[in-house]
């Protein structure tokens, strides 16, 4: 590893001999609409690329702006205007005598932002990144007034959402979710270690949707910038943050968002206020939100009984007593029939607050160090349908808390050759009490033929999992020659984990079975009758561990000429998994009597254990003709994702049966390409691309043995590598604005398509090859489209929008012929159109702005799910959304 570290430096050796001197030249142009109209009083702003510094001018009265007396380097010039959207060019300053020239014609609408930091960890012009990005600004988010932030992710093409309620919904990106997406906020990782990739999933909504600035959506793998987890892409949430002013004269700020949505008597509320002038700024946000249950769409009546009369659904509907008699008035709580009557959604709701505060000073002309601190605690989160009669077991979060500060020292062109150096020291704890409610019966074991007492078990499971989170970022940026730029840099975490579980047991009587006048006979008590005392005990399913990530890359940026720009990056990660004597942590009994027996190399030391590996990964990018109307792109990139701490280690009873440790399993490796175009013409804007990632390894959790006693067959799951999985498909996007009768006219669409095949891979439960059979939860069409119209001062503005999700027909047989299918699982894979409409008034005057929207979302009130999801989605909401924010 230490030789692949030195090759990863050798390039910033290279920069220090390649180094230039600072010059100077001018950049001068003029801001326009489409139609050829002057934008006097238009902003642009100016960005040097290698050192982040900035500088802002306004447009003049005949709409021209300059900048004088640059330096020799790399720049990117936005211009904007409040009803319009950014425009951006990258300008390559390469001599003191250059005179460049930008004009800009900008497009009517807000729905695009020309900037993304996350794909090359520093501001870039989507133009010159060879990847398909999404940016959806604050703007985008009020107007859509999402309940939560999973929500307004999903206006991403190739995003579709995983789970239902104000709390739980989180992204699945190219048909792939939880930690194989890497989530960020402010370039920070959200993911950790110890969260479950295929019963769980990264908690977006512990950042509150007020305090987001932007969210952005890079479909790719991120593993050279980001390290592990990012197979299928990145999605980075930008939050608000203090930011210092040009003048000393103070400025304050102070600003209301509220949203209140009548279907679940939803009301959240955000207050902010801040203070900044040239050398200092603070900034504080504090809401609190509050959601009931909510309700689904009309023809609510479902009813999973017809599954089960054809038999596409078989449950162990009667208890055996051991010798061949079934009594079927003690079915079993699994998967029992429903019929819904009702639109409620049991468990659906949840409360939660937040707190963010921020700071910025500037310690010299060159230097700064800010601070964060992010706080969000949500209370009583159900798991929407997870109550009886829908499910027999109940799940909620009676809290889930994110605690999160920051600091980075920032210092640009400390040196002719060092552009930039920044040093980021994060901290983050995540504290989540996961509360199950699951009801046991089973018939009494005895030596006599009768009478049989039937006995129940309500068990409460309260586990408590803590990861706490230090990390450190170092970033070094060089501007090698006026057309090059290196990025260099060195992260290191590690999630130290600790699980804390409590277990209640409480055995009853139900009821018995006697022999009658006509042979056996059941009797079922009126109530359970208790026996006996509750029964505590404090299991352990994850052990006390940690995981910890060294990693240093390089990314290099090189405009070979006007139509041509290239670039690549390499990484190189250690990861170390290190595993303590925890009690309560048990594995052995667990697989013992296993038919096939468990090798017991996969399982861990419960006296401790530890795991490293090392990881290259790398990427290389073209784009084409960036600059122009027409521009092309392709990408490769080698990604990576280490198994977390539940896959390696987690040891106990599952829905079905128990899951055992697999210390053994490898890492998930990807091959992902990605080839698109992009086009900006004056009438015409938007993008499609082509990806193919092919995942070896692909990591799932599969039943491989089972056990048998007096209680009957117990499967038994662990994490295996189960197959060479191939997932394919199709981004697009299109824009295209115009005025007429005094109005602005913006028709929109966007659409994906994704499909996921199994290339390698054997069923460990049937030993039937898997190859050519579909990949599971891959959504096929996800399309788009919408109309937005307002006054060409958009101060009124109205919209209409639909999506749409075809069939899932292509369906695994992992999922199709699992002896634990759902009736569910079936609902799930229905195709479903919903249609939103909106209107809102936005003004604006100097620093004061008052914003309404008024929302109506499923505008049909269709009864639906999102695909492959356990609960019904909301039905028809009303939400009306507020944003009152001043500057004195």
């Amino acid at each position: 590893m230490r030789t692949a570290i030195r090759c990863l430096w050798l390039p910033l050796l290279l920069s220090l001999t390649l180094a230039v001197p600072v010059l100077a030249a001018d950049l001068e142009g003029r801001v326009a609409d489409r139609t050829g109209a002057v934008m006097p009083g238009a902003t642009v702003r100016l960005l040097n690329v290698a050192t982040s510094e900035q500088v802002e001018v306004a447009a003049d009265a005949a709409g021209q702006f300059k900048f004088p007396s640059l330096k020799i380097g790399i720049y990117r010039v936005v211009a904007s205007r409040a009803g319009f959207s950014d425009a951006s060019r990258t300008v390559v300053v390469e001599s003191e005598s250059q005179k460049t020239t930008v004009d800009f014609d900008l497009e009517i609408g807000s729905l695009r932002a020309e900037v993304t930091v996350s794909a090359a960890r520093g501001e870039r012009d989507p133009a010159i990144v060879p990847l398909r990005t999404d940016t959806i600004t604050s703007d985008v988010i009020h107007e859509q007034a999402p309940t939560s932030t999973g929500d307004a992710m999903v206006a991403a093409p190739g995003v579709t959402p995983v789970g239902s309620g104000p709390f739980q919904v989180r992204p699945k990106l190219r048909g792939l979710d939880s930690t194989r997406v890497l989530i960020l906020v402010d370039g920070e990782r959200l993911n950790n270690a110890r969260t479950a990739t295929d019963r769980a999933g990264v908690e977006v909504g512990l950042v509150d949707v007020d305090s987001i600035e932007r969210l952005e959506v890079l479909g790719g793998a991120g593993s050279v910038l980001y390290g592990t987890d990012a197979l299928s892409g990145t999605i980075n949430i930008i939050t608000n943050r203090a930011r210092l002013t040009e003048t000393d004269k103070p400025v304050m700020t102070a600003g209301f968002d509220g949203l209140y949505s009548p279907n679940e008597n939803g009301r959240r509320g955000t207050v902010s206020l801040g203070l900044a002038n040239r050398h200092v700024a603070v900034s504080f946000m504090g809401g609190t939100e509050k959601f009931d249950d909510y309700k689904a769409g009309k023809d609510f009546n479902e009813t999973s009984q017809p599954f089960f009369d054809s038999g596409r659904i078989k449950r162990a509907d009667t208890i055996d007593d051991n010798f061949g008699f079934k009594f079927k008035k003690f079915p079993d709580p699994f998967n029992a029939p429903f019929t819904r009557t009702s639109a409620d959604i049991p468990n659906s709701g949840s409360m939660a607050s937040s707190a963010n505060f921020s700071m910025i000073a500037r310690l010299a002309s060159n230097q700064t160090l800010d601070f964060k601190v992010q706080h969000r605690n949500a209370e009583n989160v159900g798991f929407p349908d997870f109550a009886q009669p829908f499910f027999f077991q109940g799940i909620t979060l009676p809290w889930s808390r994110l605690t999160k500060g920051s600091g980075t020292y920032t210092v640009t062109s400390p040196t002719p050759w060092l552009s930039k150096l920044t040093a980021t020291a994060y901290y983050q704890a995540q504290d989540r009490l996961l509360r199950n409610t699951v009801p046991v019966q089973f018939p009494a074991p005895s030596a006599t033929f009768f009478p049989i007492t039937v006995f129940g078990l309500n068990i409460l499971s309260d586990t408590r999992q803590r990861v706490w989170t230090p990390g450190v970022d170092v970033q070094a940026t060089f501007l090698t020659s006026p057309s090059n730029v290196l990025t260099a840099g060195m992260t290191v975490f590690r999630d130290r984990s600790q699980d804390d579980r409590t277990t209640t047991t409480q055995q009853s009587m139900i009821g018995n079975v006697a022999l009658g006048p006509f042979g056996p006979a059941a009797t079922v008590f009126p109530s359970p009758v208790l026996v006996g005392d509750p029964s505590i005990a404090h299991p352990v399913r994850v052990p006390n561990a940690t995981f910890r990530d060294t990693g240093v890359f390089v990314h290099d940026e090189w405009s070979a000429s006007r139509d041509i720009r290239i670039t690549g990056g390499l990484r190189v990660d250690g990861y170390a998994v290190h595993t303590a004597d925890t009690p309560g942590y048990t594995v052995q009994s667990l697989v013992t009597g296993a038919v096939p027996a468990i090798d017991p190399a996969t399982l861990p030391n419960v006296n401790g254990d530890q795991i490293s590996r090392t990881a290259l990964t790398g990427e290389a990018g073209l784009t084409f003709r960036p600059e122009r109307k027409i521009s092309y792109f392709a990408h490769y990139m080698r990604s990576y994702r280490h198994p977390n701490l539940e896959e390696l280690l987690f040891s106990g009873p599952a829905t079905a049966g128990n899951i055992v440790p697999n210390v053994k399993v490898k890492p998930e490796t990807g091959h992902n390409v990605d080839l698109g175009t992009r086009v900006r013409f004056s009438k015409l804007n938007g993008s499609l691309a082509y990806f193919n990632n092919t995942y070896r390894d692909f990591i799932s959790t599969e039943i491989v043995a089972q056990t048998t006693s007096q209680s009957g067959v117990s499967p038994i799951s662990q994490a295996i590598n189960l197959a060479h999985v191939r997932i394919q498909g199709v981004e697009g996007e299109a824009n295209v604005p115009f005025f007429a009768s005094r109005l602005s006219w913006l028709p929109y669409a966007n659409v994906s398509y994704n499909r996921g095949t199994v290339l390698e891979g054997t069923s460990p439960l049937s030993g039937l090859s898997l190859a050519g059979k579909p990949q599971d939860n891959i959504t096929p069409w996800k399309i788009a489209a919408g109309l937005r119209v307002g006054d060409r001062a958009e101060h009124w503005w109205g919209a209409y929008s639909l999506r749409s999700q075809t069939e899932v027909t292509r369906i695994s047989p992992l999922l199709s012929d699992s002896p634990f299918l759902i009736a569910q699982d079936l609902f799930g894979l229905s195709g479903f159109t919903i249609h939103h409409v909106a209107a809102g008034y936005d003004w604006r005057q100097g620093g004061q702005r008052l914003s309404l929207t008024v929302s109506l979302d499923n505008l049909t009130n269709v009864f639906y799910r999102e695909q492959f999801q356990f609960a019904p989605a909301r039905g028809r909401s009303v939400s009306v959304s507020l944003r009152i924010h001043g500057t004195r």
